[in-house]
This record gives C-alpha cells, structure tokens and sequence, in this order.
C-alpha cells in the first residue's frame, strides 16, 4: 500500500511582507495546490496521513476551510489527521465521513495488514497493537528538543512497540531520524509561509509494500535564503553580477520569494546602491535584502592620528591582548565609537 504523509499545512497564515495582491495571490494558488495535492493521491495513494497544524488558527476564513474540506470530500479515500498546537482550538465539526480524527476515543485504522495509529497513550496502543502487522505512528510534536513545550519522548513508543515508520509533524522542514527499529520522519510543511522555512517543500510517499519512504517537492513557490559575501567588491557592477552568481548557484526561479543577505567587509570606495539592485532584481515575485556586512576599518590610518580615542584604544588592545581574539576586539571596539552597528 502507499500512503501519503504531509503537516504543518498552516492553512489561513499570512506574510504581511507581502503586499494585500501578493498575499491573495499566494493563498488563490495555496487553494490551488491543496486540489491539486488531493488529485495527486487520488492516482497514486491509498490514503493521506496530516500529522497536525493544518489552520494556522481557529479563525481561518471560512472560504480556506470549505476549500480543503470540499477537497478532502471528492478524494473518497481516508484522510488521518492528529491535531497539532496550532489548531488545536479549531472547531472540527460538520466534517467530510473520510476525513478521521485519531485520538484517544479513535486511536487507529486498519488498511489490511497496515495499521496506523494516532497520538495516543502507550497503554492504548497495547490495547490493540499487532506486531505481525506494518505499524505506523503519527505523532506531532518536537522529539529532539527536551526544553521545548511540544517536546514528545518517542522512546516511549518505539522502544515498546516495533512501528516501521513515524510519521511526524511540527517542525517545518524535511528530516529524517533512526531510532531502534523505528524511522523517523517530518515531512515539513507542504508550503511556506516565511522564511524561517525556506527552501523545498513537499510531501512523503510510504510504500509499505517495499518498506521504503521518498520525499517528494511539490511547492510551486519557494522562500529561499542566499548569502553572498561582497568582501573587496567595490564597483556596483561587480557587486550586482555577485549577487546574480549566487542567485544562479541556489538555482532560483523568478516565482520563488528571495532574502539575499549581505556579508564580510566593505571598503569606504565600494558602491553598495542597495534600492538600486532591488530595481535591477524585481523580477522575481519577492525579494529582499538585509545588509550585514560591516565596514572594513584600516586600523594603520587609525594609529596614526595620535590625539584620537580611537588610537589610544587600538593601543590600550594591544598592549593588553594577543592571539586571534584581538583583532575581533579592535573591529568591534571602533565600531562603537564610530557609532555603527555591531558586528558581534
């Protein structure tokens, strides 16, 4: 059998970054992809596994909800889904017949020699658990972090009981984890809403036929994030073709929403016209760019005006400091009396 395992869909989030026709765009072709991720398991999966945060609040316009849920409705086949921190308030009710909620009330569905089970109790899963059968787990939650207020502890599960695969939700990018017997896998989330999620996104197939799991990247829009280091780049040119050189490398499309990101030292002759580069890159959907590097300060030409604090410090370092932390010290020092921001 093949199941299709997504999360963290967020459904009814925004980027207010985005301009009010840039926002409803993005949610037109979110609605859009939704269909088209229904028609996509209609051709090739025997059910859909959602492991949590599908609204990103419980005040999600009534036109998204209906979107998915008529979509869920023409799919005919099951749809699992444990409820996430996001949602958990959302009120779940006239719901499509295949759309199944797993909790402690409904804690699994049988697919034959598959069973899949929500997040529920250990004690529940005992009440049930087969270990001839393909067990699978659908959990949400963070199981690496022990500080954190979604932390879940998988040892309880999989050291109890053999699941061959953990389907996971809550943390919005692919990975992938081993423990016991037991594989581990977020999916991410199916699309990006920020980006503190860049990069692809897609879903997992789970071919529990051949015991083996693929991701596949289905956004058609992508946050991605670039740095480019502009270290002794002084024309704008030079530091225009840099940009574009690493925009080429990360392998962006004009549709991706971009954060090109500024690094190392600029000289006072370089020709950082940053409104200008935006101009010269607006064809793609979105972008940005924050300006972190820092000016390169000639620490000789300093010295040499002796009446200066800025001297008098750089003397005082040195004469107290060595070793690869002085000169971080001395950069970080002038930039304060210079009055910059701080490059720590």
């Amino acid at each position: 059998m093949k199941f299709l395992h997504t999360a963290d869909i967020h459904l009814g989030a925004k980027n207010i970054k985005l301009s009010l026709d840039k926002q409803s765009q993005i949610r037109a072709e979110q609605n859009a992809l939704i269909s088209r991720l229904f028609d996509k398991a209609e051709e090739d999966y025997d059910a859909v596994l959602i492991c949590g945060d599908l609204f990103h609040n419980k005040s999600v316009p009534a036109g998204i909800s209906s979107n998915f849920f008529r979509a869920v409705e023409e799919f005919g086949r099951p749809v699992l889904y444990i409820k996430g921190n996001h949602d958990e308030k959302f009120d779940f009710k006239n719901l499509p017949s295949n759309f199944v909620i797993l909790d402690e009330d409904n804690p699994f569905v049988s697919f034959g020699d598959t069973v899949i089970y929500g997040q529920v109790s250990p004690e529940t899963i005992y009440k049930s658990y087969d270990k001839t059968k393909t067990n699978i787990l659908m959990l949400h939650g963070d199981i690496q972090n022990r500080t954190s207020g979604d932390f879940i502890d998988v040892h309880q599960y999989v050291d109890k009981f053999d699941f061959k695969y953990v389907a996971l939700g809550h943390v919005h990018s692919y990975s992938e984890f081993k423990l016991n017997k037991s594989v581990m896998v977020y999916s991410g989330s199916l699309f990006s809403n920020g980006f503190d999620e860049s990069g692809d996104k897609g879903f997992v197939e789970i071919d529990t036929d051949e015991l083996k799991f693929t991701f596949h990247p289905f956004a058609t829009r992508r946050y991605m994030i670039c740095s480019c280091d502009i270290t002794d780049i002084l024309s704008y040119k030079d530091m225009l073709n840099k940009i574009k050189a690493e925009l080429s490398k990360n392998a962006c499309k004009e549709s991706d929403l971009i954060r090109i990101i500024l690094t190392g030292y600029y000289t006072e002759e370089s020709n950082k016209y940053i409104n200008a580069m935006k101009t010269e890159l607006s064809n793609y959907f979105y972008l940005e760019i924050v300006d972190q590097s820092k000016l390169k300060i000639d620490f000789d030409k300093i010295k040499e005006d002796t009446l200066s604090f800025k001297a008098e410090f750089l003397l005082l370092v040195e004469q107290n400091e060595s070793g690869a932390f002085k000169e971080k010290i001395c950069q970080l020092g002038i930039e304060a009396l210079r009055g910059d921001d701080i490059s720590i």
